[in-house]
């Protein structure tokens, strides 16, 4: 696979790093990824936890995932279809793994869970699957 899908927009000067990790499961760029108890990238699955990066290319299982890592970086990352222009994502933990969404709100402003990035245009409106990435430009933490 390892096709780049042009998901890094701008790392501003911001320290952004390209590291490549070995995947634990099959993922896509564009995907939120975090590191599991191997060691391995793996899908990032815990709204409650930040995230190690984005992927930056397609992968694999087992074979090697180059993640772009690194705060103040614009990415074009994988959301759920509902996501609006200054959204504060966190990961999509009852959905698709790897996935942003929207933070939930305790109703009087506070966010629930962490935030890891924040959606810089509203999300497409058609789903986002692996045969058809939809992809949403974002301000990662």
């Amino acid at each position: 696979m390892a096709q780049v899908k042009g998901i890094l927009v701008n790392d501003g000067g911001a320290p952004a790093r390209i590291l490549n990790f070995v995947a634990a499961a099959n993922i896509t760029a564009g995907e939120a990824l975090k590191i599991d108890t191997a060691g391995k990238a793996a899908l990032a699955t815990d709204n409650n936890a930040p995230i190690a990066g984005v992927a930056l290319t397609d992968a694999d299982s087992g074979y090697m995932c180059s993640m772009v890592t690194g705060s103040g970086v614009i990415l074009y990352t994988v959301c759920k279809n509902d996501v609006d222009r200054g959204d504060s994502l966190m990961v999509d933990e009852a959905g698709t793994a790897g996935m942003l969404a929207e933070c939930v709100e305790d109703g009087v402003g506070n966010l629930t869970n962490i935030a890891v990035a924040v959606a810089l245009e509203d999300a497409p409106a058609t789903a986002h699957t692996a045969a058809s990435p939809q992809l949403t430009k974002v301000l990662v933490f």
